[in-house]
């Protein structure tokens, strides 16, 4: 094989699809091979394993393309991916870059399909949010769906809700743009955000102020320990952290 160039395999074991990528995982391959491969079987059969043996990890940023399909494909439990990575740098590197908290790391193709059962230590879901009225309604409906499957406690969930409601109203609302709702739970903490796509640095909410529409922002800093506001190039990020525990505290 030449420069720039990946073989991916796969192997159907009927619950789940061993996916072995063979060459050169480089920024280039990652985003036009192994990323759109990985979400298709996660999508087709919810039970992935991806053997990285026969893989050379050129470009570190490219770990996150695991993390990130694992989170489209709707994660834990709907969606499983584990990683068989018996070469020790490779495995350095994702741990460097903390995808074994979401995607969990085997030294073998055995061992990653006992993992498989096996709850990461962070599970995660993304959800694109449509430029529209519906999409708080929209958001908190997924946010219930996602409840249900983490067993998430009433007084969480209903706390979550609010949040959500309000970070997505404020996309709609003053971004103007769509966004995707982030949804990330460990055995601490909730966190929540809001990504829109209007990089506006003459218009960031601010904590302990009332907006034009109500007490909207007052709330979200009620209900988490911790919330705030992350610019990017093409946008922001408004996220918000929450206790696990029922009576969510301060500090």
């Amino acid at each position: 094989m030449g420069p720039e160039q990946l073989i991916t395999r796969q192997r159907d074991e009927g619950d789940h699809v061993v996916l072995t990528v063979h060459g050169d995982l480089t920024q280039a391959t990652a985003l036009r091979s192994v990323r759109p491969a990985v979400s298709k079987h996660l999508l087709d059969c919810g039970r992935v394993i991806v053997d990285l043996s026969e893989a050379v990890l050129r470009w570190p940023p490219a770990t996150g393309v695991f993390r990130r399909a694992l989170a489209h494909a709707g994660g834990w439990p709907l969606a499983r991916l584990v990683l068989a990575v018996p070469e020790p740098r490779t495995a350095k590197m994702l741990r460097a870059a903390r995808v074994h908290l979401t995607v969990p790391l085997a030294t073998s193709v055995d061992e990653a399909e006992r993992l498989l059962a096996a709850r990461p230590p962070r599970i995660v879901r993304n959800h694109e949010l449509p430029y529209d009225p519906t999409a708080p309604t929209l958001a908190r409906t997924y946010l219930t769906v996602t409840s249900e499957d983490w067993d998430l406690p009433d007084e969480l969930h209903d706390a979550a809700q609010a949040v959500v409601t309000e970070l997505v109203t404020n996309a709609v609302e003053h971004a103007r743009t769509s966004c995707v709702l982030h949804l990330a739970l460990d055995e601490c903490r909730l966190h929540i955000s809001v990504d829109d796509h209007r990089p506006d640095p003459h218009w960031l909410p601010q904590p302990g102020v009332r907006d034009g529409h109500g007490y909207g922002l007052l709330i979200v800093e009620g209900l988490s320990r911790h919330w705030g506001v992350t610019p990017h190039d093409d946008g922001k990020s408004v996220w918000a952290i929450l206790d696990t525990d029922p009576a969510p505290r301060k500090g």
